[in-house]
């Protein structure tokens, strides 16, 4: 009996089907799409957002010197997007830059008083939004999925063991690429 060339995820999604490996990710997606949504609300009723939670908390989290651009490996971020947001935090007095002595083209960062007094109010909400999604679930619950997910992240960087963007995209009759066809 011959054997039956699986189907791509395009072509289960495609007939409005989908895998448990689907449904695990789009669920881990809008998890994280939800989880932040709420966050965000929350910390606009005190003129905050994740995205400046997420610079401040780098900066209080990282040990040692941190520059913009190590900020910005953290959170997986480009490096302009950071030294914007460290631009708006700067001017609001919340982090500080200072030259590096090793490195005269780089700017070290760090929190000023108040914006240590900002990210623990921001940590209060997030406390809060936390507290609620995982309320009721077991530490050992909590260590599994953590294990999961480091696991995840940790193929992120990680070469493909067959690179598909090494292969040839697909080609365009000379019709269509002449946009002969009506």
């Amino acid at each position: 009996m011959p054997q039956r060339k699986a189907s791509t995820s395009f072509e289960v999604y495609k007939q409005g089907g989908t895998t448990r490996e689907i449904r695990m990710l789009v669920d881990f997606v809008l998890l994280v799409r939800g989880f932040r949504s709420k966050v965000d609300e929350e910390l606009r009723k005190i003129g905050q957002s994740t995205a400046r939670m997420e610079t401040l908390a780098a900066i209080l989290n990282m040990q040692g010197d941190k520059s913009q651009s190590d900020v910005a490996r953290r959170l997986r971020i480009e490096g302009a997007t950071v030294t914007r947001m460290i631009d708006i935090l700067s001017k609001e007095g919340l982090v500080e830059r200072a030259p590096d002595p090793r490195d005269r083209r780089v700017n070290l960062l760090s929190l000023t008083p108040a914006g240590v007094d900002t990210t623990e109010r921001i940590f209060t909400i997030y406390d809060r939004v936390r507290g609620h999604l995982l309320e009721g679930m077991s530490d050992e619950q909590i260590d599994e999925i953590t294990a999961v997910l480091e696991t995840m992240i940790g193929r992120l960087d990680l070469p493909f063991a067959d690179d598909v963007a090494s292969e040839p995209a697909p080609q365009l009759s000379d019709a269509v690429a002449r946009n002969e066809l009506g």
